[in-house]
Order: structure tokens, then C-alpha cells, then sequence
């Protein structure tokens, strides 16, 4: 499974201007003019869970603060800019030749030094949430090195707020540092801003034939706690962090020829929990019948929403390994054929693999659970009564913010099968196609993916079939491959792939128990996933 991808950046750009001055004491470092640096503001395509949004200033909030440092003999380096503000300006100057201004405030024009080996510059957005850390151990000894950088006024939801203040959640970027080298003076500077937040929306929606959804009830992970709001528990402790203006310390590695950062949370002001929480469903009328429904009936309301569901939350810390997140809930159906019927099922459980479990900065991650006729939870008493109707299934949608997207869905079984093709996703859920690779993966109850054969007579086989008509996983429990053509597929590991020829629906057969011959003989059971391709 591809991993996600993230957003694209802004720009340092570092450009010309004419003049009959050259820097450096060094002759061989002698140039035909002197070059002025000059910045501009690239934000990409990044979205926002405010609103600010628009062109690249706007995302930027039309500011950020620059630091930078050259080294003239290779090892003590020197300040150039120290804690510059760079601001967005329509009126060109020698140094805005890119509407984004320096000069001014007590900050003076810079030029290129060919004398300088290298440059190294860190960014870093709104200007007053960062605060650059010197190197102060070795200063003495190689100069000014921009060792680290404080960061202030993160905030992301992880409660559920009701009836509370809005959450702020404005958002803050970090660029990547940057190591200059001579032969690149002239060329433009590039710094990824990555935002220091991610997006998060989960929704529900329910397609079990002739009943409604009503009064769904979400556990905590200790089980003690109910509540309307939706809600992901881990199977680690304190594995979801939030909070408001929770402060953290970027550490720079400039060890490398592409230097990067790590980000550190403060303990101050963080919010830990094994619980997070997302929208609350209405409990006065049914749930969502389908992902066209309004924001409201399928992800919730809460105050720290977006219009659009999404909640604005902190990145998974980096040295937290991935774990499955898991959704336990109860509901009632009830008959809408108005009969009164009434039917409680308990313990309805899904898993959101560990592959779609860490929150990475400056991603969007949509988690749809839809709820059919196929659901594990039971009808009678939990732990003595045999699970029905059919299993829960959800569909896991990571849009990512660069031109590129991809999306999964997988049906929450025991076993649980997810598929995955490149350039799925819509705006409201996943659409397959002719004439691209499916790949599909198998996960226990646990999250963990299993080893798969082709076509197999032992536990761990896939194989895929292609009905013409609509059919769905129960319904080939019950009729079985009849008018079904088989599709070739072949194994790399714990990855299946085959790849549609036409529209239709594809079933997915994964075999979970081998067939026996010794008496009394019993048949081989399989779990299946059906999907369309149009």
C-alpha cells in the first residue's frame, strides 16, 4: 500500500538583480554583478480548515520569519538574517522582486557572498509563533547554527465540545531547512512549508434494507463511557494527542546534504487520551442513508468542525508507532415498513488498520463506516449469542493535499479485506475503473496484514470473480459463484492485485477455513468483498 503523500510547499526563492559591485575578498570569487536575495511565497495547494484560504499570501497569512547563516571558510558560520520578517508587498523593490519584502524595520538589504560557501536558512509561519535556538554549545567554535526552533500556538481538537468556544485553530508551518551551496546563488531557493496540523472526519451511514438507524451509542475504549459522538479508540494509551496553543521544539539535522527536522511536543498544554472524539450524531431521526447526505446527518456536528466535517487535529508524535484504531457501537433498527419492529444489536465493532492509523502533518483523512446488512455485532446477549446480521464495513478515504489522492475500502470482518487503486477517490467516497490495478490486503481483528496465496486450496487463498448484475457479500454466501467469471490475479507478499477489464462487480474471496474430507466432511468458508467498477 502506497504510503500517504503530503502536501506541497512554499518557496524561498532567491533571485537577480544588476549591479557593478561584487562580494568577497577571495578575486576567483569575482562576479559580473551583485545578486540581491529576494523571497517569494509559494503555499501550493494546501488546504485550510479555516478560511483562510485564497492564493499563496493569504495561505501564508501574507508573512513568515526568516533565519539565515553563511559559512566563509568552511566551518564558522556567521549571521545573515536573524529573525527576519518577510512580508507580502505589491510595490517591487531590488529586494521584493517577488512582492514578499524584507527591507524595512530595522532590516537592511542582503547580497550574496561568493566568498561563502554555503548558506543554511530556516522559515517558519505566522512569525510570532516561532523563536529560533542557537547552537550556544559549539558557537564558539563553528559560529551561529540554528539548532532548534521553539514553536507556539498549536491547537487541535481531541474532546468533544458540544456546546463550548470554538476551538482556535490557526494554522502554523514549518519549512524545511535549507543548505545553500555556491553553484546555486543565482537559482531559487525552495522551502516546503509543511502545516503543523492535520484533518480528520469521520462519518457514518447506514444501507440495511427496510430499516432505520437509531439512538447509536459509541464506547470509550475502556467500555464505561457512551456517548452520540462518534468515537476512535486506540489500543494504546495516550495514543491521540490535542490541546490549545500547545508549544513544541523543532530540532534541525543539518547532517545530511537534504537537512530536515523533527517536532517535539511540550507537555504543556497537551491533551493525551486513548479516546477521540469526532461529530454527534443526531439522536431524534435516523441515520445518513448515503454519502450524499448533509454534513450534519453523516459526520455530526461539534464546534470544532469545519463546514465541510473535518476536525483540525495535531500529527500522531513521530515516535509513535502506528496501531489500529477501532469504533465500537451499539444501535437500534427499527422496521420502516410500519410494523413497529424493533431489533438491538451490541457490540458492533470495526478496525481501522494500522496502515491509515498515524496522523501525518498536514493531511486530510476521511474514515466513512457504513453499516449494512452485514454487521458483527449481536442481536441477543453479548458473548453467548452468535453475531448477525453481517459485519460493519467503512470506507477509508485519505485525500491528500498535492494533486494526488487515494482512498481505500475495506469491509470490517474477522477477517477484513481492503482494496486500494490509484486515483479513487471522489469528493464524497471512492470509484473504482477499468483498466487499473486493484490492490487488496487482508487484516485480522487486530489490525495486523496477513501473507496471501493465489487461487489456493489453504487458508490465506484470494481470488477474484466478476458478476455482471449488482450482487453483494451476502448474497454470494447464499447463491454462490453461479454466472461468475474468474479474474487472474497474482501475489507479491501480502498484496493481491488484479486489474478490471470492464465495469461490473468484482467479489473478492478470501478462503478463512480449509475444506475437510475426513467425516463428518465440511465444505470451505470463505469471507468476500464485493466492489463496483464503473
Amino acid at each position: 500500500m502506497k504510503k500517504y503523500l503530503f502536501f506541497a510547499a512554499s518557496a524561498l526563492a532567491l533571485a537577480s538583480c544588476s549591479s557593478d559591485d561584487f562580494l568577497g575578498e577571495n578575486p576567483g570569487n569575482v562576479q559580473n554583478a551583485s545578486i540581491a536575495i529576494n523571497f517569494s511565497g509559494d503555499a501550493g495547494k494546501i488546504t485550510r480548515a479555516t478560511s483562510n484560504e485564497g492564493d499563496d499570501y493569504v495561505k501564508l497569512d501574507k508573512q513568515f520569519k526568516v533565519y539565515g547563516v553563511k559559512t566563509t571558510d568552511g566551518t564558522m558560520f556567521h549571521n545573515v538574517f536573524v529573525d527576519y520578517s518577510v512580508w507580502y508587498d505589491e510595490n517591487l523593490t531590488t529586494s521584493n522582486t517577488n512582492k514578499w519584502e524584507y527591507v524595512g524595520n530595522n532590516q537592511t538589504i542582503k547580497y550574496w557572498d561568493y566568498s561563502a560557501s554555503e548558506y543554511r536558512f530556516v522559515a517558519g509561519s505566522p512569525i510570532n509563533a516561532f523563536t529560533y535556538n542557537k547552537d550556544l554549545e559549539n558557537i564558539s567554535t563553528i559560529g551561529t547554527v540554528i539548532k532548534s526552533a521553539t514553536v507556539t500556538g498549536l491547537a487541535g481538537h481531541i474532546e468533544a465540545n458540544n456546546t463550548g468556544t470554538p476551538l482556535e485553530t490557526n494554522p502554523v508551518y514549518v519549512a524545511k531547512p535549507k543548505i545553500v551551496t555556491k553553484d546555486n546563488y543565482k537559482e531559487a531557493v525552495k522551502f516546503e512549508f509543511i502545516r503543523q496540523q492535520a484533518m480528520v472526519r469521520v462519518g457514518l451511514y447506514e444501507t440495511i434494507p427496510g430499516y432505520l438507524i437509531r439512538e447509536i451509542k459509541f464506547y470509550t475504549a475502556d467500555k464505561t463511557t457512551k456517548s452520540n459522538n462518534v468515537i476512535l479508540t486506540s489500543a494504546t494509551a495516550d495514543y491521540f494527542v490535542g490541546g490549545s496553543d500547545v508549544k513544541g521544539t523543532i530540532n534541525y539535522d543539518w547532517t545530511k546534504a537534504n537537512p530536515s527536522y523533527t517536532y517535539t511536543y511540550d507537555d504543556t498544554g497537551l491533551t493525551k487520551s486513548q479516546n477521540w472524539y469526532a461529530g454527534k450524531l443526531c439522536t431524534t431521526k435516523p441515520l445518513a442513508t448515503k454519502l450524499t447526505d448533509e454534513v450534519a446527518d453523516l459526520y455530526g456536528t461539534d464546534k470544532d468542525m469545519s463546514d465541510a466535517g473535518y476536525f483540525t487535529v495535531l500529527p500522531t508524535p513521530s515516535e509513535t508507532d502506528p496501531k489500529p484504531i477501532l469504533i465500537k457501537c451499539d444501535y437500534t433498527l427499527i422496521s420502516d415498513d410500519g410494523s413497529g419492529e424493533v431489533i438491538n444489536v451490541t457490540g458492533a465493532t470495526a478496525a481501522i488498520p494500522a496502515a491509515y492509523s498515524k496522523w501525518e502533518a498536514n493531511t486530510r483523512y476521511t474514515y466513512l463506516f457504513k453499516i449494512s446488512q452485514n454487521t458483527n455485532g449481536t442481536t441477543g446477549k453479548p458473548g453467548v449469542n452468535p453475531e448477525g446480521l453481517f459485519p460493519i464495513t467503512f470506507d477509508a478515504v485519505v485525500t491528500e493535499m498535492t494533486d494526488k489522492t487515494q482512498g481505500t475500502t475495506t469491509t470490517v470482518a474477522t477477517p477484513s479485506i481492503t482494496t486500494y487503486q490509484e486515483g479513487s477517490v471522489t469528493k464524497n467516497g471512492i470509484e473504482y475503473k477499468p483498466d487499473k490495478a486493484i490492490n487488496v490486503t487482508v487484516t485480522n481483528d487486530k489490525g495486523e496484514v496477513q501473507n496471501l496465496t493465489a487461487g489456493g486450496a489453504t487458508v490465506g487463498s484470494v481470488a477474484v470473480y466478476k458478476f455482471t448484475d449488482a450482487i453483494n457479500e451476502a448474497e454470494i454466501q447464499v447463491k454462490g459463484l453461479t454466472g461468475a467469471t474468474n479474474v487472474p490475479g497474482t501475489v507479491d507478499g501480502n498484496v493481491f492485485t488484479f486489474t478490471p477489464d470492464a465495469a461490473g462487480y468484482y467479489a473478492i474471496q478470501y478462503l478463512t477455513k480449509e475444506a475437510t474430507t475426513t467425516e463428518p466432511a465440511t465444505p470451505a468458508a470463505y469471507t468476500y468483498k464485493v466492489v463496483e467498477v464503473k
